[in-house]
């Protein structure tokens, strides 16, 4: 897989989630309740982040450039967030959820997707 492929796969994905964050909080929250509610989802949460994480890591694991150096981050730090869902505790992980539900952290969070988004979709499509 190559930075620009990955790159507009995440941008798209990101911008699309952002908005989505942005736009229904509501509905979001009820999604993350429910995750972190329930060990089975967090885990299986995990094991599909452990495999897109893995895959990025195998095929893209360049560490010079900025977009390509952002890019294996990103993969690796998913690896790790997998480890969480997979190996800590549901207790731990719903200290996350209470973290989530103050509305600036929340709205960071969106506001964050949203930029990394759009920095990685002109990287993928405008400066290819």
């Amino acid at each position: 897989m190559t930075t620009t492929f990955l790159a507009q796969a995440i941008g798209i994905l990101f911008i699309i989630i952002g908005l989505s964050l942005a736009t229904e909080r509501k509905m979001v929250m009820n999604i993350f309740k429910e995750l972190f509610q329930h060990r089975v989802l967090t885990y299986i949460w995990g094991l599909i982040t452990l495999v897109i994480s893995v895959v990025m890591i195998l095929e893209h694991n360049i560490w010079s450039g900025i977009t390509e150096l952002a890019v294996t981050i990103l993969g690796w730090y998913l690896f790790l967030e997998s480890l969480v869902y997979i190996f800590v505790p549901q207790k731990y992980l719903s200290v996350f959820f209470k973290w989530l539900q103050k509305k600036v952290v929340y709205y960071s969070l969106a506001a964050a997707f949203l930029l990394v988004g759009i920095y990685f979709f002109s990287f993928g499509f405008l400066f290819k």
